[in-house]
């Protein structure tokens, strides 16, 4: 999966303080979704090119399950944007 797959079907809402993006259509892909978003994020804190000025929050369902590389990002990456996976 690439980041133009997951702009392709991930759905995006944003409000003055959080963009939330919608795995869901993934389905069992949720996962794959996940890594590559967070990943890019990773690479972008990394790199200084990281846009801290909002929250993100990925919406995922039943059919998602996460990976120690899922935790990985998501703990280096709160301290820099506040990253929440809510489960629905």
């Amino acid at each position: 999966m690439t980041r133009d797959d997951f702009n392709r079907r991930a759905v995006r809402y944003e409000t003055e303080t959080t963009v939330s993006f919608d795995v869901r259509p993934f389905g069992t892909k949720q996962q794959d979704a996940v890594t590559v978003f967070l990943g890019e994020k990773e690479f972008q804190h990394f790199t200084g090119a990281l846009n801290r000025l909002k929250n993100v929050r990925l919406v995922v369902d039943h059919k998602f399950s996460g990976t120690s590389q899922i935790d990985g990002f998501i703990e280096h990456l709160k301290p820099a944007l506040c990253v929440s996976i809510e489960m629905r």
